[in-house]
């Protein structure tokens, strides 16, 4: 202000213009961030405040929501531009608008003429604003496409026209009219009110800017307009290309990281990842507290019961009880049968002695090759071992 004042008690200057505004303004930031920040230890708040609020003051100087950001149609091929739609184009003639910035200016013009006239309906207690017939102008009518920006003019005249999704220039004309930092004369306050937002009403009216910018005025997200770096802010690269995709644009998520990092480097000095980091960290979280506020996930369910404890039997079911796998069929083989002194000889399994074993042997004994044989009975569990002929070498075995 110090500096405004100076300008305007000298009387060889002219009248303030837009360049002499800017210059203020850089010359105003640079000063007072010296004085404020200084060659001292900040801390993250600060260090992430003095981010912000640079980006806000380049904002506020370049003024990215007027018509001069809207290029001509004869614009450098690498730059992006709108054109006119071939669809109202006639119509567009008629009023005289050739251009696309002329009819974004028109529309705005008109926008402001209408809200005047409704205000001062309002302010009249004698007259319903309802019943007020004020012209709107053909600006919902005539409608604009946005070319994004290639490496070649054979590249650009190769893009299907017809496949872009046109805007009305009254829809540019209000995004540009309702930029977040239009109103804005205190950009450190505008970066402490970033910061400390955790307001779902107005993350949400964050996210509804982010959102018109790439689907109505595309052309604030150019690598020379810091709108970019505010946008990039609320929205991640990836929505702004899905954005671009359901309206016809083809554009990659790597030109809007190469756009980001020339607005950087060209237009805020951060030209190493060591200063573009505070803006990249906070970015970061802001775009994850706008994310949880308009679309929160789903609520855990608490349950005031435990959850019942699994018992043994379910995790070990027992033997007998029934089983996915089926039990092997048994009786096709006979059962172990003893041979008395008068039995018939029986050829159907092995013999089984008919005497206990002598002490100290057992059935295990590393003599003994044949293991115990264990008789079946359909209707019982299995018997007893018995010791089996052959145990010792006095008894041998009958195969016959």
């Amino acid at each position: 202000m110090h500096i405004i004042q100076q300008y305007r008690d000298d009387p060889k200057r002219g009248p303030l213009t837009q360049k002499d505004r800017k210059t203020f303004i850089e010359t105003a930031y640079s000063e007072t961030d010296e004085e404020y920040f200084g060659p001292r230890r900040l801390s993250d708040h600060e260090v992430k405040l003095q981010a912000l609020t640079k980006v806000f003051y380049k904002v506020l100087a370049e003024e990215p929501w007027s018509e001069d950001w809207i290029r001509a149609p004869d614009v450098e091929r690498k730059l992006s531009k709108f054109e006119m739609n071939k669809d109202t184009m006639a119509l567009a003639a008629e009023h005289g608008l050739l251009t696309p910035r002329d009819a974004v200016k028109a529309a705005r013009d008109a926008a402001i003429k209408y809200k005047k006239a409704v205000e001062e309906a309002e302010k009249d207690p004698k007259r319903n604003v309802k019943d007020l017939k004020l012209p709107r102008g053909p600006y919902d009518e005539i409608e604009i496409i946005y070319i994004a920006g290639t490496v070649s003019s054979t590249a650009t005249n190769r893009i299907d026209r017809e496949n872009i999704y046109p805007v009305s220039v009254s829809s540019v004309a209000n995004v540009l009219q309702n930029h977040i930092c239009r109103d804005m004369v205190r950009p450190f306050s505008m970066a402490e009110r970033f910061i400390n937002c955790h307001d779902q009403a107005e993350l949400e009216r964050y996210r509804k800017f982010a959102c018109d910018v790439c689907d109505f005025a595309p052309h604030l997200l150019d690598n020379d307009n810091v709108s970019l770096l505010v946008v990039l802010l609320i929205m991640p690269r990836s929505d702004c290309c899905k954005r671009f995709e359901n309206n016809g644009i083809r554009i990659e998520g790597s030109t809007i990281s190469h756009r980001k990092a020339e607005c950087m480097k060209n237009k805020m000095g951060w030209g190493t990842s060591e200063l573009k980091k505070p803006y990249d960290n906070f970015a970061a979280e802001f775009q994850a507290r706008v994310r949880n506020a308009c679309y929160p996930g789903p609520r855990p369910r608490v349950s005031g019961k435990s959850k019942p404890r699994r018992s043994i039997s379910v995790m070990n079911p027992p033997m007998h009880a029934t089983s996915v796998y089926s039990s092997p069929q048994m009786g096709y083989m006979a059962s172990p049968q003893v041979r008395g002194p008068n039995s018939p000889v029986l050829n159907s399994g092995i013999n089984v002695a008919s005497r206990p074993l002598p002490p100290g042997m057992s059935m295990y004994s590393p003599g003994n090759s044949i293991p115990p044989a264990v008789s079946r009975t359909p209707s019982g569990p299995p018997s007893a071992p018995r010791a089996s002929v052959g145990s010792n070498a006095a008894e041998p075995m009958d195969l016959s």
